[in-house]
């Protein structure tokens, strides 16, 4: 894993009076602070929700970013985020050297997710399956059943409860997969 600079921490003078935050009865019985879309007129409500649209349809368009790592040639494509990545490359090392290939898809934002890689490499004739690893019950996994459509069989390993997900046993959920068939 790669080396993290960890700055001495240098605490703010003083922070700005928050005026737009939600605080009850206010600070001492002060004046209650709404925050409410109750109270815009719905056509005034639906001309931002059209705005809003555009903007997200914008970041959706520019923002997605991923990594792939090791997929020419792989038989089995792993789709996995943050730490569990990192550990996803050791597994990879570990089946390579079982004559394995496999790869990865690495979301760098999990919103926009990125759809359309999954799908080019769905369309890979290497590709046999995708396998999301994720820590927690799969909540990636299903972004990933959605990119794919059904081109390819996908499938889920994950660990939860702060329980990390060690190299070894990624590999020997394929390992077992290749012994099934």
């Amino acid at each position: 894993m790669e080396p993290a600079e960890i700055k001495p921490y240098k605490p703010a003078k003083e922070l700005p009076p928050k005026t737009w935050a939600t605080c009850g009865k206010g600070k001492n019985g002060g004046k209650r602070n709404v925050i409410s879309s109750l109270f815009v007129d719905p056509p005034v409500l639906e001309a931002l929700n059209l705005r809003l649209q555009d903007i997200y349809r914008e970041i959706e368009k520019n923002e997605v970013r991923y990594e792939t790592y090791n997929l020419e040639g792989a038989e089995y494509v792993f789709a996995a985020f943050g730490t569990v990545a990192r550990i996803v490359k050791a597994a990879i090392k570990i089946l390579g050297e079982k004559g394995i290939k496999c790869g990865l898809i690495r979301p760098i934002t999990v919103w926009p997710f990125p759809y359309d890689i999954f799908k080019t490499v769905a369309a890979q004739s290497s590709v046999k399956e995708f396998i999301g690893v994720e820590m927690n019950a799969g909540q990636m996994v299903e972004d990933v059943r959605v990119a794919v459509n059904g081109a390819k069989p996908v499938d889920f390993f994950g660990k939860m409860g702060s329980v990390i997900p060690t190299p070894q046993e990624i590999a020997d959920f394929v390992l077992a997969k290749k012994e099934r068939g």
